[in-house]
């Protein structure tokens, strides 16, 4: 992985942190449709409820990976 300057680093963690708030979004409204499909055992299009609640996980897995991304950067900057 190459040293990024400071310039660089800020503006890195800036569009981190931007798609780290696009993807909340997603994640809320995936895990009340599905909270609601469950509790009144309906489905949306054949959309199940489980389908929604593995979209809200598959996007805090990507937010997790971005928050792991950011912290290896920051602890290899710290070297």
């Amino acid at each position: 992985m190459t040293q990024l300057s400071d310039e660089e680093y800020e503006k890195e963690k800036k569009n981190m942190t931007r798609y780290h708030n696009i993807l909340e979004i997603p994640l809320l409204i995936f895990l009340f449709i599905g909270i609601i499909t469950a509790a009144l055992n309906f489905t949306i299009n054949g959309f199940t409820p489980i389908v929604w609640f593995l979209l809200s996980f598959w996007c805090i897995l990507v937010i997790i990976c971005m928050e792991t991304t950011m912290i290896r950067a920051a602890l290899e900057r710290k070297k």
